[in-house]
């Protein structure tokens, strides 16, 4: 059984390919600090070292975007007595574990409490950050049940970080889902229910290429979303060198209606 580790104020570190592929289904290992901010994930390998006992989570920051910040630096100013000692003492444990359907890439966010967890089985979850209990869980589609690559298996369905945007109340996720073809589409989410307010399809051409056209198979959507200024980006490349993929980054402006789209590349001509 693989595990995702959800430990407070910590951040998000990536384990090999392997273990990452040693089955769909998930099992989310929240652990928090007492008294200080709970906020992202690290894989589940690291939990068998922790010498602590289960205490109380303290949630008291949202954690909207991929390594805490737009410079994805992974640094937290507000996290003034998370040290070594901390970490090692008594307080440092595990609060929860709560079992999710597919394999968890995305680093999991929180907005108040509760704490967003997406998967390629194309799952969103929202979990309370205090006991782990679902509150709710909402599929945003089929996913893509890949067979001819083993960079990651067995289904590409949300792979990238989400975007919160705590000004809405909203979730966004980029994932890849089986509507008569296989496409890209970004979904916004109510994160206190799970409801779908926003479905939108990433298709096109460039706009500094019109000769190519976005094709959703062979790209590779791993980079986390960017929310900034009502647009949210995400950025594409190759999905196991298959042709015909391209660099491209996305954007769609979530506050104006109609949607409004943009697609760039960075292999024009």
């Amino acid at each position: 059984m693989r595990s995702l580790c959800y430990w407070a104020a910590c951040r998000w570190s990536r384990a090999t390919a392997r273990a990452r592929r040693l089955c769909s289904a998930i099992t989310v290992l929240a652990l928090a600090l007492a008294g200080l901010a709970a906020t992202t994930g690290t894989p589940a390998g690291a939990a068998a070292s922790a010498r602590a006992r289960p205490v109380t989570a303290t949630v008291s920051k949202d954690e909207t975007t991929a390594s805490d910040n737009d410079l994805r630096d992974g640094w937290d100013p507000d996290e003034p007595t998370l040290t070594p000692a901390a970490v090692n003492g008594p307080d440092f444990g595990r609060v929860f574990r709560t079992k999710v359907s597919g394999q968890v890439y995305a680093q999991p966010l929180v907005a108040g409490n509760t704490v967003i967890v997406a998967t390629e089985a194309d799952w969103v979850y929202g979990l309370n950050a205090t006991t782990g209990t679902v509150e709710w869980s909402t599929r945003v589609g089929t996913p893509y049940h890949i067979t001819n690559c083993a960079d990651l298996t067995p289904d590409i369905g949300i792979t990238s970080t989400p975007a919160y945007d705590p000004a809405t109340g909203t979730v966004y996720v980029m994932a890849m889902v089986k509507e008569i073809s296989y496409q890209f589409r970004l979904f916004g989410l109510k994160v206190s229910t799970g409801a779908i307010t926003l479905k939108h399809r990433i298709a096109g051409s460039p706009t500094n290429d019109k000769h190519i056209t976005f094709s959703p198979v062979p790209q590779g959507q791993r980079a986390g979303l960017l929310l900034r200024k009502g647009w949210v980006y995400a950025a594409f490349a190759s999905h196991c060198d298959h042709k015909p993929y391209a660099g491209y980054v996305a954007g769609v402006h979530v506050v104006q209606r109609p949607l409004k789209t943009t697609l760039w590349t960075d292999e024009a001509g």
